[in-house]
């Protein structure tokens, strides 16, 4: 009777650990996109991006990793299978929406802030040779406006590639140049600020992994409903950008 009662007792347990686990998800970011996703001082993961996806991670019991990858191929390896989400200020379009499926926006899409950053006292032009990060909305604008475009995998790159005279302007977005603004110790202004049309900001999936997108899209409903994205988004999108 001791007996087993005891090996009740062990499997009772091992039902209750193998039913507590939580799914394991795998989700890619750039890591160079604050105040979205980037890397702070002591190297860790911050952001608007990581805090949202740590809580909606949270709150649906997922036990989530992440992945930094570069921009240029991050909805590539989701597809391929090397994580199982993509946050990374993504903003919702109709090309990407042919290579994958999106969660319910985060962000409302409307006009993506933008700004033009040149060298400080540099004469503008009327075709300008302008450096932006590849495979984003602002290169296509860059493009549509018949400039001269040279891509970079990463926002720093164009930066850098404007403070080594190789460009006369970068187009980006208003957050991230107007840091590099105040930072640069007076070499570099922000020449314009538009709005660039633009989806909602959202989490990408694979077409095929609806259950888990719909898991996502419950935890950003209620997030939306009880006010806690708002207040990420005063929180990081207030602190500047992210860099200070």
């Amino acid at each position: 009777m001791a007996l087993r009662l005891a090996l009740a007792l062990v499997a009772a347990g091992l039902g209750a650990s193998a039913g507590a686990a939580a799914q394991e998800v795998r989700i890619g970011t750039e890591g160079a996109f604050p105040p979205y996703t980037y890397r702070d001082r002591a190297g860790e993961l911050r952001g608007f991006d990581i805090e949202l996806g740590n809580e909606i991670c949270r709150r649906s019991g997922l036990d989530c990793a992440w992945v930094v990858n570069d921009w240029e191929s991050l909805l590539p390896n989701l597809v391929a299978g090397k994580y199982d989400v993509a946050m990374a200020g993504m903003a919702v379009t109709t090309e990407r929406a042919k290579m994958v499926a999106f969660s319910l926006g985060y962000e409302v899409g409307s006009n993506a802030a933008s700004a033009v950053l040149m060298q400080t006292g540099a004469s503008t032009s009327d075709a300008p040779h302008v450096a932006v990060q590849r495979a984003t909305i602002h290169e296509g604008w860059a493009r549509s406006m018949g400039y001269r475009v040279s891509t970079y995998p990463s926002l720093v790159a164009a930066v850098e590639a404007l403070f080594d005279g190789r460009v006369d302007e970068v187009v980006g977005p208003q957050a991230f140049l107007e840091g590099v603004a105040r930072n640069g110790g007076g070499r570099v202004e922000i020449a314009e600020l538009f709005g660039i049309p633009s989806g909602d900001t959202a989490a990408a999936f694979r077409k095929e992994d609806r259950a888990l997108r719909e898991t996502f899209d419950s935890a950003i409903a209620e997030m939306l409903a009880d006010g806690s994205i708002d207040a990420m988004a005063e929180k990081w999108f207030q602190a500047g950008d992210g860099t200070e």
